[in-house]
């Protein structure tokens, strides 16, 4: 088996070899640097499978470190554990904001140190085999753009074009969601079940308990209407065990999310190969747009996996011109969702998604947004 390699950042080089003789013990390869500097070079140019780092050094402290390392597309997506002697709540706040997955403090056992190795070269592991393109989030700018609409009718839509896929929808909202109200699965909710229970029992057999199958063919994994808040938090770990499974058995898990973010959307955004950013073309919504980009540079979510979708709520008249929205968002839009207020107003009455005419403007742009999604996996 091919040792993994882990790269050691600390300017004292008795506690350089004291670290590494501890992992090379448990059978991984030692990457060392002794400077800020030398660290973002050697982890550019070797990859390791997991950074060790300490806060203080003398030219660029680990804060820096670790901030520039998950800006370089070569390191983003690597573990980075810092550990220092620096024991205050204050500096394991920053470390995590500069882009730290773990936090030690020296001096520590052996067997401490190695367990939190493993945990985290687990969890990147269970992350690469996710994020095979198989999962497209929905991120709305703002409430009431029509986010869940359009995810609903893209896994539809995706449904009708590969018949033999599995395709599976999923609200991730602890409350305010509104699939199974629009339709008319108001009485159940499936998601809090499994937030309620412990960890350790979401499973494969415990998700598919709560999934429901649409008449459609697409499979829904709905959330409750209560008010946000209401029920259980959903943590990122929920998150990363529940994509895990829903991966393994689809072939597309389509993700309508919140215009929040929180620990759950920021981690349901970083495994997602593509996240598809619904735009309100107004001032206002453009202006909720740049900040959710702003915000999703902030916490080192790539760009470059975002592709907006412009959906009107209003007569054309009122909306901005598309090339302005592209200007301002520095992106091609994929999509330009038109205004349908009837089927919109039939698809609330009859508790049924909207039905698209197959020759529609409407169809034709989830069409596009549908090729998009095919095109990435």
């Amino acid at each position: 088996m091919t040792k993994q390699h882990i790269l050691i950042v600390d300017d004292d080089i008795d506690a350089l070899r004291l670290i590494g003789l501890m992992l090379e013990r448990a059978g991984y390869h030692i990457i060392a640097a002794s400077s800020g500097q030398q660290a973002i070079s050697k982890a550019v140019k070797e990859q390791p499978a997991l950074i060790i780092l300490d806060i203080m050094m003398p030219d660029v402290d680990g804060y820096q470190v670790a901030a520039q390392l998950r800006k370089h597309p070569a390191t983003t997506g690597v573990p980075i554990l810092m550990f220092t002697a620096k024991t205050s709540i204050t500096d394991k706040v920053a470390s995590f904001q500069a882009g730290a997955d773990d936090y030690l403090t020296k001096p520590i056992q052996p067997q401490a140190l190695i367990s939190h190795v493993e945990t985290l070269l687990a969890q990147k592991n269970r992350t690469s085999e996710i994020s095979d393109g198989k999962i497209i989030c929905f991120l709305p700018t703002k409430g009431g753009v029509g986010n869940t609409t359009l995810s609903l009718n893209t896994a539809i839509e995706l449904r009708r074009q590969f018949k033999e896929q599995k395709i599976v929808l999923l609200e991730l909202r602890n409350g305010g969601a509104t699939l199974g109200l629009h339709l008319g699965m108001s009485m159940r909710t499936y998601l809090q079940p499994l937030l309620e229970q412990p960890l350790a029992s979401v499973n494969r057999d415990t998700i598919n308990n709560a999934i429901i199958q649409h008449t459609s063919g697409i499979h829904l994994l709905l959330s409750s209407a209560n008010p946000v808040g209401a029920d259980e938090n959903i943590s990122k770990d929920f998150v990363r065990t529940l994509f895990y499974h829903l991966n393994t058995d689809y072939d597309y898990v389509l993700v309508d999310t919140a215009p929040f973010l929180g620990e759950a959307n920021q981690e349901a955004l970083r495994l997602s190969s593509l996240i598809m950013l619904s735009v309100e073309p107004t001032h206002i919504g453009l202006a909720m747009a740049q900040k959710m980009l702003d915000g999703l540079n902030k916490h080192h979510i790539s760009p470059n996996k975002t592709e907006p979708v412009v959906i009107h709520r209003m007569p054309a008249g009122a909306a901005l011109e598309i090339n302005t929205i592209e200007s301002a968002l520095q992106s091609k839009v994929i999509a330009n969702i038109p205004y349908e207020p009837e089927m919109a107003y039939q698809s609330i009455l009859n508790n049924r998604p909207m039905k698209l005419r197959p020759h529609s403007l409407i169809s034709q742009q989830v069409r596009l947004v549908v090729q998009s999604i095919v095109e990435h996996h």
